[in-house]
């Protein structure tokens, strides 16, 4: 019984973790657009999406627009990765976005623009980058094309072919989890929202 809750629980967690996909448009852009009915009245739909925002721990919120009871547009700055290592210093990740939700009697509609994934190291040196989630896709694609196609190749040598596996080993597996624990963390955050606008 116990496993199958699990299960049960775990097919939960899936269904929500991909309910928004980052997927690049031609241009290497994603964006993410959401409509909810909703029975609250507009001012208290807004009420309730403002509340929403002001509570999800944000680390950074720039307005760039907020009119009561019509709209609002923030770019946000959400944490998804904070890890240290003795051996090799400080990991932070975050997710930077624009929502920007639209209140109507009946219907609350929203728009994620401008995704990007931040990352901070700070040990041995430090950096700090921001890459545009279309192109953080599409890195990690090519490097699974890389290996796919080395591997498939009838003409490169064992050694050949591992050397290309090796070279994307850490943009495959690193990508991946970063990209995984937005998308998590994201759709985690909009179904809150959808709920608390309904």
């Amino acid at each position: 019984m116990k496993k199958l809750l699990v299960i049960v629980a775990m097919m939960a967690v899936t269904a929500v973790a991909s309910a928004y996909d980052f997927v690049p448009n031609e241009y290497g852009a994603c964006t993410i657009t959401d409509e909810v009915t909703t029975s609250k009245s507009v001012a208290d739909a807004y009420n309730a999406a403002k509340g929403w925002l002001n509570s999800q721990g944000f680390a950074a919120m720039t307005v760039g627009a907020d009119k009561p009871g019509e709209m609002f547009n923030y770019t946000v700055t959400l944490n998804t990765k904070n890890s240290y290592n003795p051996f090799a210093g400080q990991f932070i990740e975050n997710l930077i976005f624009t929502i920007t939700v639209n209140f109507e009697q009946g219907k609350v509609a929203f728009k994620l623009e401008n995704i990007q994934i931040q990352e901070i190291y700070g040990g041995y040196g430090t950096s700090n980058k921001t890459t545009a989630i279309g192109q953080f896709v599409n890195n990690v694609n090519n490097a699974k094309k890389a290996v796919a196609d080395a591997q498939a190749s009838t003409t490169m040598t064992k050694k050949e072919k591992k050397k290309i596996a090796k070279e994307n080993e850490d943009i495959i597996e690193n990508g991946e989890e970063t990209i995984n624990k937005a998308r998590t963390e994201l759709n985690n955050r909009l179904e809150l929202l959808k709920n608390s606008v309904r």
